[in-house]
């Protein structure tokens, strides 16, 4: 069966025998197709090596210690984790794998700095383990888990063989525009618009727009607009939260405007939206571990 890029697919191979997992298991590979802005959450244990590659588009990745804007054809690597989240700065397929062993640390420890690395080359490697596990699910669930290591272990030793975005000693990705979007995400209900953002970067508004849609494909100023919807929809799912409060705290100058921006955005209005829910949350409840937002 031929495997579908554009679905969400979630593949949890058996776990081998206790002398090949010892050295090289895989406990999660997933498919996972993103529209701009969606944000996926994760997990990765002590002593798991998480690997998330753009395959087409870019996205970000951050954690309690980590944040890394990846472009297309890159691939991540931590170590030690812990929570991370992804979030799609552009329309995009990212693919990620969970693996563990004695032979996994040995392979990818030296390539790492302070539990992470970046392969600006190293997407291909993971996509083509993850298609073929997908193939294989496919087939048959679940997949044994000597044949999954044996993918992973190919999938290494090409990483392997691909520079680290350090030892390119070249930055593939701009520091202007990963400035860009950590402002943009930690501070979007207090940014008065691209004027701000150009002026607190100490670029002009010209350069900076130049910049990010060279990056990422969209304007700082779409990319601004799509993160405060993303936060109103958040507040929204919240039992007691107002219209009004919605859109004053994720940044829009008052109710009118931001009903008219979610309306362009997602194609209803605020009033529609929540209609839509299933069942509204309880206020200090726990979010989804993965929610698309538009």
């Amino acid at each position: 069966m031929q495997p579908r890029q554009k679905e969400t697919r979630e593949i949890r191979p058996a776990a081998p025998d206790s002398i090949i997992g010892g050295l090289l298991a895989v406990s999660f590979a997933q498919i996972l197709p993103l529209s701009t802005g969606d944000v996926h959450r994760g997990y990765g244990k002590t002593g798991v090596y998480v690997l998330i590659a753009a395959v087409r588009g870019n996205l970000t990745v951050t954690s309690h210690a980590q944040y890394a804007l990846l472009s297309q054809g890159q691939a991540l690597v931590l170590c030690d984790v812990g929570s991370y989240t992804i979030q799609s700065v552009s329309d995009c397929l990212c693919m990620s794998v969970q693996i563990q062993g004695e032979l996994a640390g040995r392979l990818l420890q030296e390539r790492l700095m302070e539990d992470s690395a970046i392969f600006p080359g190293g997407a291909p490697a993971v996509q083509e383990m993850v298609m073929a596990l997908s193939v294989l699910d496919a087939e048959h669930t679940p997949i044994h888990g000597a044949t999954a290591s044996s993918y992973a272990y190919s999938m290494l030793m090409k990483l392997r063989g691909t520079r680290t975005w350090i030892e390119e000693e070249t930055r593939v990705s701009s520091p202007l525009v990963e400035s860009a979007i950590a402002i943009i995400q930690e501070e979007f209900p207090f940014l008065e618009g691209l004027d701000e953002l150009a002026k607190r970067l100490e670029v002009s508004k010209a350069h900076l727009s130049r910049s990010f849609v060279q990056a990422t494909g969209i304007t700082p100023g779409k990319y601004i607009t799509h993160v405060r919807i993303e936060y109103a929809k958040l507040l929204l799912q919240d039992e007691g939260t107002s219209i009004t409060y919605v859109a004053e705290a994720s940044g829009f100058a008052n109710a009118n405007y931001f009903a008219k921006v979610f309306r362009r955005i997602t194609g209803m209005t605020p009033s529609e939206y929540l209609k839509h829910l299933p069942v509204r949350r309880e206020t200090g409840h726990p979010l989804d571990y993965t929610h698309s937002l538009w």
